[in-house]
């Protein structure tokens, strides 16, 4: 073919799905399993979010609402914002892709670390804007002082991810602040907090960044976490309205659909699920710590719907992920994020959890008698 393609998109390396989880179930007749791997809701979804997309259904034959209005000023009178301090779109990665789009152009860099969401390197990748990546603390928290040493006249869009995926750990209110008064005002920064609520109900002080009154934030958050709805790809961003007008000029038109509006307005008023989604995760990660810490796995404190462990070595990561899916235990590796040596564990229903506690204990038993 005589078509070429530019190199920045010919060196991508596409998503590489396996077999379907259902398909696997079949083949290997698990009776149990724990589908623990993608930070989802392990509770479902939201019974108001599928009624609310049920009777949206009926008018499916016309474009909806390419202005997403009635989402935006429900959305706005939760938060305490106007509708133009609000968009949505088809979930937070597609607005973070629409950021990028809108702001950068030139010799424009990104900066960020390194060990946070994989999709920041791929959307710049693609949008062909460079990033300077400063690494992990120790401790496996964002470097707050590297990324303000690193702040350069090329510097135009910093992406901080509170809390950090896949490590889970948090930039405090201090750091936040502290960092925010030193950035430049014409430097863009996107905070991303897709698991707000979750962190918000874990630690009492957790910085929600809509407050903080800076014209340069963008805050990114999501309906595919705790609203249960990931399938439905819808997310919002709140800012200064300067800076939600280039957003809703280069999103697509009909963005998103009129069932993904239509379930984050039913998602919106179910208190009662997300009160539960809540207490499930609590539960699920102090149980994870206590489990976690007899097992001897050195684990990171997590303040989202995860738990990030240590395991040495990318080679010990791949034996417990191998033994863990022959059993029917879906974990995430981290090599795609920079962490070879890591794998992430989702809170699931208790049960899950516990059927992947006992496939820990017995994977370390094996591989203590060298197995």
């Amino acid at each position: 073919m005589k078509i070429t393609i530019p190199p920045h998109i010919a060196t991508l390396r596409g998503y590489q799905p396996g077999k379907p989880i259902e398909q696997l179930i079949q083949e290997n007749n698990w009776e149990r399993y724990a589908i623990l791997w993608n930070n989802e809701n392990p509770l479902g979804s939201s019974p108001k979010a599928k009624e609310a997309v049920t009777n949206a259904f009926d008018g499916s034959n016309f474009y909806p609402d390419p202005l997403s209005l009635e989402l935006r000023q429900a959305l706005a009178n939760k938060l305490g914002k106007k509708v133009e301090n609000i968009v949505v779109g088809n979930g937070s990665e597609g607005l973070l892709m629409n950021i990028l789009k809108a702001f950068c152009y030139g010799d424009d860099e990104l900066l960020t670390s390194s060990g946070s969401f994989v999709i920041i390197y791929i959307w710049s990748k693609i949008c062909g804007i460079p990033v300077k990546q400063i690494p992990l603390t120790t401790d496996y928290r964002y470097d707050m002082e590297g990324l303000k040493a690193n702040i350069t006249e090329k510097t135009k869009v910093i992406y901080l991810c509170n809390i950090n995926n896949p490590t889970g750990a948090m930039i405090t209110r201090e750091e936040l602040e502290d960092f925010m008064r030193f950035v430049p005002e014409h430097v863009l920064v996107i905070v991303d907090e897709a698991y707000f609520e979750f962190s918000a109900s874990l630690h009492d002080d957790f910085p929600d960044s809509i407050t903080m009154g800076y014209d340069n934030i963008i805050t990114l958050r999501t309906f595919s976490k705790a609203y249960g709805i990931a399938a439905a790809r819808i997310g919002y961003a709140i800012a200064h309205k300067d800076l939600i007008k280039p957003l809703l000029n280069v999103s697509l038109t009909f963005e998103p659909s009129n069932l993904a509006q239509a379930a984050g307005l039913g998602a919106l008023t179910d208190d009662e699920f997300l009160q539960r989604t809540l207490d499930n995760n609590k539960k699920g990660i102090q149980y994870f710590y206590k489990e976690f810490h007899r097992l001897g796995l050195k684990y990171i404190p997590s303040f989202g719907n995860f738990v990030m462990i240590d395991c040495g070595t990318a080679e010990r990561v791949q034996e417990i992920v191998d033994y863990l899916k022959a059993r029917g235990v879906f974990v995430r590796p981290l090599n795609s994020s920079g962490l070879p040596h890591c794998l992430r564990i989702s809170v699931g229903r208790q049960e899950e959890n516990q059927y992947c506690v006992e496939v820990l204990e017995m994977e370390a038993q094996e591989a203590k008698k060298g197995v």
